[in-house]
């Protein structure tokens, strides 16, 4: 079976239809999404977008949705949820006042396209936001280090990579499939080093790829804060912390935690005259912060940090470690409604998505995977 991949309704490229979307659909049509929000009425979704541009990204980026993917997407939200401002939410959820069915919006990075393509959606259906900020490379020509390999896998010319010194192997990069999988497998490894060696290697690889285009960052170009307060004028968009330059902190010596922390709160305060209330972790699974950024949020009285664990916030969860529902470019809209009402789409599609915010004790936490079902 094949389907029609559209943007906005505008009919693309057929493309095949597997098992896994086939039952995602037919849950759907049983109504099973309406059924299982019942149980999760009195939790709040908290959900998590990163990118928009206006055309699907060729090759595919995960954390990059299509304007017509998100305006679909928030539009079902906007019938099926009671959607509050992040803090508003999180207050009522420990006040114990939350509406049946709340959600929250929150978007990460802080990329521009945020304000040419996700604001207009959002001012047209009337919904608030968070916009979480990397601070350093705002209004520069820096991007974040995940995009910069994005766009040194997708842009090169090379026919392999010798990743020998990483222990990776030499890899074909010959089709965009080869170049995907390469670039993930990368970015995995590149998580679990530590803060300097990983800053080493990115350099490295991204100079083996080929010589970067600093005048085109592509859809990874950055807000300024200009950008970004005209974002938050109306305010709809509240804006916040999400370190200055989004590394793994759980990799990053002592000192550096308390740096992306400190400077990144400091700096929206100063640019926003207000003290920010709430902050997210970069690449916040489970293993990618750990007490020491608790300890630094709180110390700048950070009162919620969101996680990228998944699954639903409830008045047990640990306000300090949040977890979020992860929105991703290759998520079908059937999925995409699974996914809000808890049911997650892996082995067995009949099984509910576990909430699992970071516990206070990280051991007792055995699932590594994100709000994307990414390996954290």
């Amino acid at each position: 079976m094949t389907d029609v991949a559209s943007n906005g309704g505008t009919p693309s490229v057929q493309r095949p239809v597997g098992a896994r979307e086939l039952v995602a659909r037919a849950l759907c049509a049983a109504g099973v999404p309406a059924f299982a929000r019942l149980r999760r009425s009195r939790r709040l979704a908290i959900l998590m977008f990163h990118g928009v541009e206006a055309e699907p990204l060729s090759p595919p980026c995960s954390y990059v949705l299509d304007a017509g993917t998100l305006r679909r997407e928030l539009e079902y939200v906007r019938r099926h949820f009671h959607v509050l401002p992040l803090e508003e939410g999180l207050e009522r959820l420990r006040d114990g006042t939350l509406p049946p069915n709340a959600a929250a919006l929150t978007f990460d990075d802080g990329t521009r396209n945020l304000a040419t393509h996700a604001a207009p959606i959002l001012r047209e259906l009337g919904l608030p936001a968070a916009v979480f900020l990397a601070t350093g490379p705002m209004g520069t020509s820096d991007v974040l280090w995940p995009d910069r390999l994005w766009l040194a896998f997708a842009r090169t010319t090379a026919a392999d990579v010798d990743l020998r010194s990483i222990g990776l192997g030499t890899r074909s990069l010959r089709t965009p499939a080869e170049r995907n999988e390469t670039r993930d497998i990368v970015i995995q490894h590149f998580k679990e080093l530590p803060d300097a060696e990983r800053i080493d290697r990115v350099e490295w690889l991204v100079a083996a790829l080929g010589p970067e285009d600093e005048a085109d960052r592509g859809p990874f170009r950055m807000l300024s804060w200009d950008e970004a307060r005209e974002l938050a004028g109306d305010g709809r968009v509240a804006l916040y912390p999400h370190t200055v330059t989004h590394p793994i902190l759980s990799r990053c010596s002592d000192e550096k935690v308390d740096y992306e922390i400190a400077e990144s709160c400091l700096t929206v305060q100063r640019e926003t005259g207000s003290a920010p209330a709430g902050f997210a972790y970069p690449n916040g699974g489970v293993t990618g912060f750990d007490e020491r950024a608790r300890a630094a949020v709180r110390r700048r009285g950070v009162r919620w940090a969101l996680s990228t664990t998944n699954g639903f916030a409830d008045r047990d969860s640990d306000p300090l470690a949040l977890p979020r529902i992860g929105v991703a470019s290759q998520h079908s809209f059937a999925v995409f409604r699974l996914k809000l009402a808890g049911l997650e789409m892996r082995r067995n599609p009949f099984r509910a998505s576990r909430n699992r915010p970071a516990a206070r004790n990280e051991a007792e936490v055995p699932d590594r995977r994100d709000a994307h079902g990414h390996v954290a």
